[in-house]
């Protein structure tokens, strides 16, 4: 008897827990890889949508410009526009699958808090979704078609995730992004999108992310290029790997410096009302390359090559921090969370002068490297 009931049960909870009642077929959804916003003259919202042609993509030979579809709408809100989009679009729009969000200079100098709110309600997006910002309407970015075969706002999520090849650029993704602009504390930051033509005549333009764009809170302030771009990465703890090239004090070659580890400490004090931060960065890194200025090779100390990267990334890392002090007066790095944690009370009662604060404050940096290897032959010490 027992064991029937027990059947009987597990019977009853399958048959009502298999079905798919909100099932959506997939023929019938629209994929959104790319999703670009503007606005209009008038002050009305712009919304385009990168649309992946499924179809067009699997086939043997797909032209690049087949594999996505653009579909625009315009709306009193980010939000309106983009219900408008399904009086156009051919199918439902499904974003789960979301890869890059453009936002036009225009809502970036406005504020992003304007237009976050749409993001946090929709619950089928991933907030892994790269946000860039673009000078030029968002669906010029997007329709850059490729001889690869790759959707262009896919391309841009590739681009963006290869950025620690060199670490001169930093991009936020969407959760980093609604974080900071719904902190008054945090100062944005995120990489701008650029369309350049290609190498030649017979090539298509391509995307470049070719600087960082910094934010008072949530809205532009400037930008940085991508000297200030790897000084940023060190202060941040963002750098990944990078080339740090400079000319020899002694025999005047270049030297390539290839960085594979990098780490910062950033220490807080206050004292008689003084903030001071102390910035310590550790590295270590090869000479990666060695172009002589001179006919042939002459034997070179590791030793001063590791003081004189240590002056030069200190120089770099000095030299940026006084832009954002002096030029910016915006705490771009968000040393106020280094400060916070060390002194919670005190950065309460601060917090809405800080960056004023911080262009005020004292700030020392020390580099620390460490030259493991030559990756030019097999010498350790001198090469």
């Amino acid at each position: 008897m027992k064991k029937t009931m027990l059947l009987l049960s597990l019977l009853i909870v399958i048959t009502f827990t298999s079905s798919c009642w909100s099932r959506r077929e997939i023929e019938d959804l629209g994929f959104v890889m790319g999703l670009g916003i503007s606005k209009t003259e008038a002050g009305l919202y712009t919304v385009v949508a990168q649309l992946a042609n499924a179809n067009a993509i699997v086939s043997e030979a797909p032209n690049s410009t087949e594999i996505y579809t653009l579909v625009k709408a315009e709306g009193l809100t980010v939000f309106d526009a983009l219900r408008n989009l399904s009086m156009i679009a051919k199918r439902r729009l499904y974003i789960a699958h979301l890869t890059a969000i453009v936002i036009h200079e225009e809502i970036a100098k406005e504020g992003l808090s304007l237009i976050m709110g749409v993001f946090l309600q929709d619950m089928e997006l991933r907030l892994g979704s790269y946000v860039f910002i673009s000078q030029v309407p968002p669906e010029e970015i997007f329709d850059t078609p490729n001889f690869i075969g790759l959707v262009p706002a896919m391309g841009l999520e590739l681009i963006a995730e290869n950025y620690g090849a060199n670490s001169k650029i930093f991009i936020s993704d969407l959760h980093a992004t609604v974080e900071a602009v719904n902190n008054p504390t945090l100062n944005y930051v995120t990489a701008l999108v650029e369309k350049i033509p290609g190498p030649s005549n017979s090539e298509m333009s391509q995307m470049n992310l070719s600087r960082i764009v910094i934010f008072d809170n949530d809205k532009l302030a400037g930008y940085l290029d991508y000297e200030e771009g790897q000084a940023y990465n060190f202060i941040t703890n963002n750098f990944r790997i990078g080339l740090i090239v400079f000319e020899h004090a002694g025999s005047k070659d270049k030297i390539v410096i290839e960085i594979l580890e990098s780490s910062t400490k950033i220490i807080p004090e206050y004292r008689d009302g003084e903030i001071s931060f102390r910035i310590v960065l550790n590295i270590k890194g090869n000479i990666a390359e060695r172009i002589p200025i001179l006919q042939g090779f002459s034997e070179l100390d590791i030793v001063p090559v590791q003081n004189q990267l240590n002056q030069v990334i200190e120089d770099k890392l000095k030299t940026a921090i006084d832009s954002a002090q002096q030029d910016f007066k915006i705490d771009y790095f968000n040393l106020s969370k280094d400060f916070s944690r060390k002194y919670p009370k005190e950065f309460k009662e601060m917090q809405e002068e800080w960056n004023d604060i911080f262009s005020n404050a004292k700030i020392d940096v020390e580099v620390k490297s460490s030259v493991i290897h030559s990756a030019l032959n097999k010498n350790r010490g001198r090469i």
